[in-house]
């Protein structure tokens, strides 16, 4: 044995003999053994590895590796992102042809991912840019417009004047893209949209069915947004319409004490033409600045409540028959409700900060039990509770007069939602064509199916342009064609999709990669759905997470899949930071560089650090500490030494006990994905074993599986050094004996008249008499007790001991 640890001999031959013997290559079915599938987010090829790919892909190999050990046949797949914004961006910025980029990056990539010592299936790889996968993107595209889910729509659409292009709602973080920070406007287009508001409720409901960390869950459904509330008429005059207004607190009408609008809303446009608005061009320019705000920007939380009167216009309350003024104001939006409420300051929060901003009337009419109905309010009441001030309803609760309210004035209960459908059209090149053709004749058609895939067509000029077309349309040869139904001739559809469409249905393609003639055969899925655990980023939570569950029920709906739900589980990870706290960025120069780690420390000391670095299973920030990772190297290299005190003799008990102990709480730091209590386990277990006489081969290969999948390369050394046959990761995971985990012995507290005193030790087998005799007998207490006479003593059996005293 050498004396010092070479990393790098011993894990480029580990990698060279497991890729050559295809370890890790995932049968559909091993008799005896149950299918377990395990999945990490695929990355996109931005071109090397960072240590967030690191984290993102360690936990879940810790995790696969001992699943495998514990019996079950694993799939545990990879690939690529490869089409999107964020390759084709990096690759104009590199003055280089997007195809030719990505390629470049993945080559690369994989070489990486190869260098972790990770157990991914390489047989399964799928990359989202090669025909033979988008090829079912487009038929799985087809079926949704078929089944009418796909619509094209002219709306206000989010657009990038950086990346050219229109992002979903889900893409605009405070009011900038997300990839490229730059603020993001409103632009009226043409584009095709998938109805995902028709899967909204099913989407809140069925996160009972999944097994999801409570952040995720109400991200999701605050995302979605399901208000259930009632719909309001109210008159307008001088005009002779009514706005519906939507309200989730009905209960409160009688307290409205006047009506916002949005600035955009159709009916305040046609009173704008029609000359109703007294104060027309300040609405007219306050609109048009709301335009330029995103969402987040106008509904923030604290935000200044601004808005302008409608000069002319009145409501009329129809609880009340009160007139009411009417405004338009940023905080309220369009699309969500009716894009029109009443106003009570009362008990609303925002509707309290507009009304003091504007000096308007603040009507209490809801009173929590007990409460004084004549104190003046401080702040917007928003509980529940009785009515006052209310006509007929005053004493009503407030729960019961919702519903009652709503029907005296002829209102309807109704739910509404924040979602959107999903902006699927992109005005790039770099992306999945949408295999649609629109024939003046005809209209839109799908391509037939033996005419998949569309392939996307090599180009030299592939950047995008300010006419929101995209660079495809320049290419006349990719656009004429002919009509699939009158076949005359007809234009192919030059916009591509959004990234997010090809990664909603990855996951099951690993499941039978390589089937050219489907997305995946019957009998693959049924091996593999549902995926038993999904870890991803938390970044993703209400873009692809949100995306892919809808994908999947539509499917389930097209009968294409079995399963409601694509994930059993899900779990999203912490994020790691540059050694000066501060999220990584090369412009800030704290980005770590894996690639060096690995040279000069090796893959199995990165792998262990991010274990240990802080609990996987909390979404976290955990900056990087150059002084920690040297430390386990150190614990790594102590492993590699432990094997000098290997003798083939009879093993010692202490150690044989120490193992099992260490084994149960390895095993439950996996199980429960707390990876840092795994690795802190393994230290401890080693520093005793140091101090041990001797340590047997056989106790050695129970600890280096226990280190296996934390550490597979020097674990795989050790293993076949000392007497293991086959590969440590194919090896049974060890049983603890449960008869080693009971201690022998038990550390009790004595307290005089409630404080401690002392401590004893005792075998957990010693009757109660011997408990209070050694208590008593322990020189501190003895002291303390000098003096005094023993009242009682009172024993808690396995705690403490309290002895009275005067």
């Amino acid at each position: 044995m050498e004396e010092r640890y070479t990393h790098a001999t011993v894990e480029s031959k580990w990698q060279r003999i497991w890729r050559e013997a295809g370890l890790y290559v995932t049968p559909q079915h091993v008799e005896g053994k149950k299918n377990y599938y395990q999945l990490v987010e695929f990355p996109y090829p931005s071109g090397n590895l960072h240590v967030g790919h690191w984290y993102a892909f360690c936990g879940p190999d810790i995790h696969a590796r001992y699943k495998r050990m514990c019996g079950y046949n694993v799939l545990f797949p990879i690939g690529f992102d490869a089409f999107g914004l964020p390759a084709e961006n990096a690759a104009i910025k590199h003055n280089l042809n997007p195809a030719d980029w990505t390629r470049d990056n993945i080559a690369h990539m994989r070489t990486q991912i190869a260098s972790m010592g990770t157990s991914f299936d390489p047989s399964r790889e799928v990359v989202t840019c090669e025909p033979e996968y988008y090829k079912h993107t487009q038929w799985l595209f087809i079926q949704l417009f078929n089944a009418g889910l796909v619509e094209r729509a002219t709306t206000a659409a989010n657009w990038c004047t950086s990346c050219k292009t229109v992002l979903a709602n889900e893409q605009v973080v405070q009011g900038a893209c997300e990839r490229c920070d730059t603020p993001v406007e409103k632009k009226e287009m043409a584009q095709w949209q998938i109805k995902i508001t028709r899967y909204a409720d099913r989407l809140i409901d069925d996160l009972e069915t999944v097994e999801y960390p409570a952040e995720i869950v109400t991200s999701q459904r605050n995302w979605i947004g399901r208000s259930e509330g009632a719909e309001i008429d109210f008159p307008i005059s001088p005009v002779g319409e009514t706005v519906t207004i939507f309200t989730t607190r009905p209960d409160t009408l009688f307290g409205a004490t006047y009506m916002v609008m949005a600035p955009e809303h159709p009916q305040v446009m046609q009173w704008l033409q029609a000359g109703h608005i007294d104060n027309a061009d300040a609405v007219r320019a306050y609109g048009e600045a709301a335009r330029k705000k995103s969402e987040i920007e106008r509904t923030a939380q604290g935000k200044e409540k601004t808005g302008v009167r409608l000069d002319g216009i009145t409501a009329t309350n129809p609880a009340t028959g009160e007139k009411l003024p009417v405004y338009v104001a940023d905080y309220v939006l369009a699309h969500y409700g009716t894009g029109a409420i009443m106003a009570v300051p009362a008990h609303d929060e925002r509707d309290f900060a507009f009304a003091q901003a504007q000096e308007l009337p603040i009507r209490r009419v809801i009173c929590a039990d007990g409460e004084d109905d004549t104190a003046p309010l401080q702040a917007a009441y928003t509980g529940t509770g009785r009515l006052v001030n209310s006509g007929s309803f005053t004493g009503m609760e407030s729960t019961e007069a919702r519903r009652a309210i709503t029907q005296h004035v002829g209102g309807r209960m109704t739910t509404t939602y924040k979602l959107r459908d999903w902006t699927v059209s992109r005005q790039r090149y770099w992306g999945c064509p949408i295999p649609l053709v629109r024939c003046s004749q005809c209209g839109y058609s799908a391509v037939p199916e033996e005419q998949l895939p569309v392939t996307l067509p090599p180009v030299t000029d592939y950047l995008p342009s300010d006419d929101g077309r995209s660079p495809l349309a320049k290419n006349k040869e990719f656009v004429r064609t002919t009509c699939p139904k009158c076949k005359g001739p007809a234009e192919r559809e030059t916009d591509t999709m959004d990234t997010f469409v090809d990664s909603s249905w990855y996951f099951l393609r690993y499941t039978d990669a390589h089937n050219a003639e489907r997305f995946a055969a019957p009998d693959a899925l049924n091996a593999w759905m549902p995926v038993d655990f999904y870890s991803g980023g938390a970044e993703h939570t209400t873009m692809h997470l949100l995306y892919s569950r809808f994908f999947h029920k539509a499917l389930y709906d097209l009968g294409l899949v079995k399963e409601r739900e694509p994930y059993a589980k899900r779990l999203n990870r912490g994020l790691i930071m540059g050694p000066d706290g501060n999220k990584m960025s090369k412009s800030k120069g704290n980005v770590i560089d894996p690639d060096d780690i690995v040279r000069q420390l090796g893959a199995d000391t990165l792998r262990l650090y991010l274990a240990f670095i802080g609990p996987y299973n909390e979404v976290g920030n955990y900056p990087w500490n150059p002084q920690s990772i040297i430390g386990v190297r150190r614990f790594v290299e102590r492993v590699w030494r432990i094997q000098n005190r290997v003798r083939d003799d009879v093993p010692e008990e202490r150690v044989e006990t120490l193992l099992h102990r260490t084994l149960a709480n390895v095993t439950q730091s996996i199980e429960e994905f707390k990876l840092n209590t795994g690795v802190a386990a393994l230290m401890s277990c080693l520093t005793a074993m140091e101090k041990a006489p001797y340590i047997t081969a056989g106790q050695l290969r129970i600890f280096v599986q226990m280190l296996a999948p934390y550490a597979p390369h020097i674990a795989e050394e050790l293993w076949h050094a000392h007497g293991g046959t086959g590969s440590v990761h194919e090896s049974t995971w060890p049983t603890v004996d449960a008869d080693r985990l009971v201690e022998e012995e038990v550390t009790i507290a004595v307290q005089i008249n409630g404080k401690v005193r002392a401590e004893i030790t005792i075998p957990r087998e010693a009757d109660n008499d011997t408990v209070v005799r050694t208590a008593q007998e322990h020189e501190r207490v003895q002291k303390h007790l000098d003096g005094l006479t023993v009242q009682k003593t009172i024993y808690v059996p396995g705690r403490l001991v309290n002895i009275v005293a005067r």
